[in-house]
C-alpha cells in the first residue's frame, strides 16, 4: 500500500510574468499551500522531504501550481497533476503542468 508521494524537484520550462521569474504557490488541491517559490526559466526548485500523505482510501492525491499576482493580491491557476497511489515501486515520474504560457514539470516518486 502506497504511503506517501515524495515531491523531488519542480522545473521551470516556461514562465508568463514579463519580470523574468513566476512566483509560484504549491498547494494540495483543496488544501492550502506548502511552497511559495519564484523561479526563472529552466530553474529548478528541489523540495526538501516534501512528503504528502494518501488517506486510508488511498485516494489519488492533486497537486496544484498557481501563479501568483503580489501587486494584484490574486493567483491565476497554471495547472494541477494527479498522483496515484498505483505508481507505487515504479521509480520517479514527470508531468507537465501548464496553462496560458506558463509551463513547468513536477518530479515525484510514491513510497
Amino acid at each position: 500500500m502506497a504511503t506517501y508521494a515524495k515531491l523531488l524537484w519542480l522545473e521551470a520550462k516556461a514562465i508568463r510574468d514579463p519580470d523574468g521569474a513566476d512566483e509560484i504557490a504549491v498547494s494540495r488541491q483543496g488544501g492550502v499551500v506548502f511552497e511559495q517559490i519564484r523561479l526563472r526559466k529552466n530553474e529548478v526548485f528541489t523540495f526538501d522531504n516534501r512528503l504528502l500523505p494518501f488517506g486510508p482510501d488511498q485516494a489519488p492525491i492533486g497537486v496544484v501550481l498557481t501563479e501568483v499576482d503580489e501587486a494584484a493580491h490574486q493567483g491565476t491557476t497554471i495547472g494541477s497533476v494527479t498522483i496515484s497511489p498505483a505508481e507505487l515501486g515504479l521509480g520517479e515520474w514527470t508531468q507537465r503542468i501548464g496553462n496560458a504560457g506558463a509551463l513547468y514539470q513536477l518530479t515525484y516518486t510514491v513510497i
